[in-house]
């Protein structure tokens, strides 16, 4: 029989986890690898509230919790780390097992031991599951030509695969991955599962929309200090705002954060195409922020000079109303199921107009493409206002960020 180890890579990731852990409470050890890369430290640290140089209380006491319910080992580790590359070689180099699962902390796996005894039985060094990507309104998101179930290589026979060797087979943004023979695979899917990335809570997008903006200004040679992060953060260091408002304002700040990434195409997941079991447990997990979406009426606080993305239920149009006064834009992108890939860069109604506060102003449909291919089941919608340096840092110097209402016309 194979000893199996878990590894999870582990930053503030606290959505799902319990679920993702009770899960895998059958394997001989759950190794939770956790800990910032060195460029996101300046930015994160604000946001999550403490030193990153430091093991995280909150995460250490739940994971001990865990393990004492469930009756599994699980070993948090914390560290800083160069990147991506760095933190997934020491998390690998942790385990034990004969077989290593390497599972986020966003995905619940279908998986038993008498699946992991198949595979370490077979010639096979390396297996996948069947990985479905849920996004809000239990609807599944890919690449344009991706299928809507995906292999998902994540179980390594570690006595073959090294941990450097490994990276080369898992789903990575900015580390470089060589070729690797397709003859290591197991033919068939180990198990299905359901992988949660763009379903998230306030705090949770607002640690993936900090993350990624570090990530992707680093791969170009930038610190990350830079855009609409730069701008909310500079705002909330002229006050003293509450993490909980800050988490507000970043976790709207990107389309990808609130559940909806860029150039992906959304279709349902319905079963035969995504196995009932799938289904039911990412409809469980996801329940809770399904819930009223899309929106009709939203209120919420913003920053000026850090765009505001929502899904608002269809209509004819939108009326706004903004707390502080400066140049507005809106800009609508039908969302469709079934239709071409959400593209943000694309034309799509914009309307520019000078806000005074408290003023409503309406938006109308007009020019808007909403009859494109495939069907539409709301609108996502980016607000954005530049205010004078006066308003703006009265503002922050109060410890305010000013409110907003937006409301569905028709």
């Amino acid at each position: 029989m194979a000893t199996v180890s878990v590894v999870i890579q582990f930053f503030e990731d606290f959505d799902f986890i319990e679920r993702v852990v009770e899960r895998l409470a059958w394997v001989d050890e759950i190794v939770v690898n956790d800990g910032p890369f060195t460029y996101t430290r300046e930015l994160l640290e604000p946001l999550v509230g403490r030193d990153l140089d430091q093991p995280s209380q909150r995460a250490a006491s739940l994971f001990a919790l865990l393990a004492r319910r469930l009756g599994v080992p699980i070993h948090y580790h914390h560290g800083v780390f160069a990147g991506e590359r760095e933190k997934r070689i020491h998390g690998y180099g942790l385990a034990t097992g004969d077989v290593v699962l390497s599972v986020d902390a966003d995905e619940l796996l279908l998986l038993d031991r008498d699946a992991v005894e198949h595979f370490w039985a077979s010639a096979a060094l390396v297996a996948s599951f069947d990985c479905v990507n849920f996004t809000y309104l239990n609807l599944v998101c890919g690449k344009a030509g991706s299928p809507l179930v995906a292999r998902k290589p994540f179980a390594f026979k570690r006595a073959a695969i090294t941990a450097k060797h490994h990276l080369d087979y898992l789903w990575l943004v900015g580390v470089e991955q060589a070729a690797v023979a397709s003859g290591d695979f197991l033919p068939e899917a180990l198990c299905g599962g359901a992988h949660l990335t763009t379903v998230r809570s306030a705090y949770g997008a607002s640690i993936k929309f900090g993350f990624y903006n570090c990530l992707y200004f680093h791969l170009h040679g930038d610190a990350g200090l830079q855009g609409s992060f730069l701008a909310a953060r500079q705002f909330f260091a002229q006050g003293n705002f509450d993490a909980a408002a800050q988490a507000e304002i970043y976790g709207r700040a990107m389309a990808d954060a609130i559940g909806f990434p860029n150039e992906q195409r959304f279709r349902r997941a319905e079963a035969p195409e995504v196995p009932e079991a799938i289904l039911q447990v990412a409809e469980e997990a996801c329940a809770a922020r399904n819930h009223g979406l899309p929106q009709r009426r939203l209120n919420g606080r913003l920053v000026p000079g850090v765009p505001l993305y929502a899904l608002m239920a269809p209509g004819n149009g939108w009326r706004v109303a903004l707390a502080i006064g400066g140049e507005a834009r809106l800009r609508v992108l039908p969302l469709t199921v079934d239709g071409p890939p959400l593209d943000l860069g694309q034309a799509a109604l914009e309307q520019r107009w000078t806000a005074e506060p408290l003023k409503p102003h309406e938006v109308h449909r007009e020019g808007c493409d909403a009859d494109s291919a495939g069907e539409r089941i709301g609108d996502l919608v980016e607000l954005l206002v530049w205010s004078g340096e006066d308003a703006t840092a009265t503002w922050a110097g109060a410890s305010l960020a000013p409110p907003f209402s937006m409301d569905v016309v028709g």
